[in-house]
């Protein structure tokens, strides 16, 4: 991701704020613009591993952004910003997965549950992705390739099916054991350096 997208984002961000700020609810407005100013880069990380497309996570974030300066009031000062901002967006990311239904582009909604529930703390996201681009090396070949894509060339079920001489129904039980099999390897890995 690039640094001008995170300053563009943090930039509108910070107007979006600007905007609602008459209506916006009385906080202490300099500390809860600082932790949202501070959560960006983060959230940015998490929404794009959930939705695969920067340009989409940008415009994720500037909801989850305008959202969260709205729901300032519900925050209580002093408990874990991060993990209330990553919830809410969190629920932005499925709103967008329902508005695009089944947008070649989006990851299903039960992978991104799956990398979302892999992703509970943001510190732990840089990690999550080094291990997922770890376990996908570690991947068989047909399997890496099956994910690839799936997932970054946005090909479907159908144009898959096609590719490999499979039946749809062949390439959906490929994907899925193949994202349980990427699944356990995050989760194997994940343990060990936590213990370590």
């Amino acid at each position: 991701m690039s640094q001008s997208l995170v300053s563009f984002d943090l930039e509108v961000g910070v107007e979006d704020i600007r905007e609602v700020e008459s209506t916006g609810p009385a906080v202490n407005r300099d500390a809860f613009v600082q932790l949202l100013t501070k959560s960006q880069l983060g959230l940015m990380r998490y929404i794009t591993t959930l939705v695969g497309d920067p340009e989409a996570a940008s415009n994720i974030l500037q909801n989850t952004n305008l959202l969260l300066w709205q729901k300032a009031g519900e925050f209580e000062m002093g408990t874990n910003f991060d993990a209330w901002a990553t919830k809410i967006a969190y629920w932005q990311v499925k709103a967008y997965g329902r508005d695009r239904g089944r947008d070649r582009h989006v990851f299903s909604e039960s992978l991104s549950s799956q990398l979302a529930e892999d992703s509970d703390d943001l510190k732990d996201m840089d990690l999550t992705i080094q291990l997922l681009r770890s376990c996908l090396q570690r991947m068989r070949g047909g399997d890496r390739e099956l994910l690839t894509k799936r997932y970054n060339s946005g090909l479907s079920i159908q144009q898959l099916s096609s590719q490999f001489g499979k039946s749809p129904s062949a390439i959906k039980g490929a994907l899925l054991r193949s994202r349980r099999a990427l699944r356990v390897c995050i989760e194997s890995k994940m343990a060990q350096a936590r213990s370590s």
